[in-house]
């Protein structure tokens, strides 16, 4: 065969390969090797049109884009949807925890008021046994009365003193020990004073004083007995309640331990159950970004594919061109070629390119 002859033979169907090739070339998702795999399974359904068979499954290309678009976005669809599920539950979770470490962290805070504010009336109470002017309280109870200057009257008032002072203590213990039992305490068994001797009585024969001097005396010695006996009280008093006071104190400072030891926790936890949430959230949100940005490049190649004619009537003005120029040639041999082929690219054309109509 002539070598004019051959090279036209052997580029006949070139210009439609170009444009295959470059139209596989312009995808951007679509896996193009899928497509030879197309090719060789209508390469081998087609055998007798030859000049259309390499380029039939170009055709597909739009049905293939579109098909693996949406197993693209199923999938990447289902992944959104489990990573949604993880990040729902993961915040159930969490608002759990942090229900569970407020509800212990206020029960913490109840149970160190409720301590912090016996410990406080303890303490005022003892504030007051130290602080108070026994003297002075004594000699308010114990009036000097000129009018009824008799031993029964002194001993009267020191009675009266004395049931005050006892009864006012025995409220505020009966008060102490029902808080101290609520709340548990071992102490609260021993919350009551000892028994103590009673201010001493004068013994008089004769119970008025017919001497001021003789009363004077009289009511200072019971002033000082009375002051003695409240020095005692007031000192048994405070031996019963400093036990009290310092296990009230105790368990409001464990508490304080062990609340701060939950805060750290609960800092310790939560901080790790939102780090997971965060990279959950990321991973979600990246996936997403993904997603979109994928899709809209499938879009493209679909978009792409619907150009498919447009690639070969491209090439094949392209080689059309090339062969008019070859029959405004000098040499008769090549343009008798030219011209021969330029109907068989006449005839390639609509065999080729009219198949491709999608």
């Amino acid at each position: 065969m002539n070598k004019v002859i051959t090279d036209y033979h052997n580029k006949r169907y070139e210009w439609a390969f170009h444009a295959k090739k470059e139209f596989l070339d312009k995808f951007i998702q679509l896996d193009v090797k899928k497509m030879n795999l197309l090719h060789i399974a209508e390469d081998n359904s087609i055998g007798s049109d030859m000049n259309i068979s390499p380029f039939l499954c170009l055709t597909n290309c739009l049905n293939l884009a579109e098909k693996e678009r949406k197993q693209k976005a199923e999938e990447t669809n289902k992944e959104l949807e489990r990573l949604g599920h993880i990040i729902s539950e993961k915040k159930a979770v969490l608002d759990q925890k942090l229900n569970f470490f407020h509800m212990k962290n206020h029960e913490y805070l109840s149970k160190i008021e409720k301590y912090t504010r016996f410990s406080n009336e303890i303490e005022a109470i003892i504030q007051e046994i130290e602080h108070t002017n026994r003297e002075l309280l004594v000699k308010n109870i114990l009036t000097y009365d000129v009018k009824q200057k008799k031993a029964s009257v002194l001993n009267q008032h020191a009675l009266q003193l004395q049931h005050s002072f006892e009864k006012k203590i025995d409220n505020q213990l009966s008060a102490i020990k029902e808080r101290a039992e609520k709340i548990n305490l071992s102490k609260a068994s021993h919350l009551k004073l000892p028994n103590l001797d009673p201010i001493p009585k004068i013994q008089q024969k004769i119970d008025s004083y017919w001497l001021t001097s003789r009363y004077d005396k009289a009511f200072n010695r019971m002033c000082h007995n009375a002051i003695l006996w409240v020095e005692q009280l007031y000192h048994a008093y405070k031996e019963v309640l400093t036990p009290i006071l310092d296990e009230v104190l105790m368990h409001r400072d464990q508490l304080l331990i062990e609340a701060e030891a939950l805060k750290c926790k609960k800092e310790l936890i939560i901080s790790e159950w939102l780090t997971e949430l965060a990279d959950k959230e990321k991973t979600r949100d990246a996936l997403r970004e993904e997603h979109v940005k994928v899709n809209e490049m499938w879009a493209q190649d679909c978009e792409h594919a619907k150009q498919l004619q447009g690639y070969f009537i491209k090439h094949w003005l392209r080689y059309k061109e090339e062969l008019q120029e070859k029959f405004l040639t000098t040499n008769p041999q090549e343009r008798w070629a030219a011209t021969q082929y330029l109907q068989l690219l006449q005839q390639d054309g609509e065999n080729i390119i009219e198949s491709m109509n999608i």
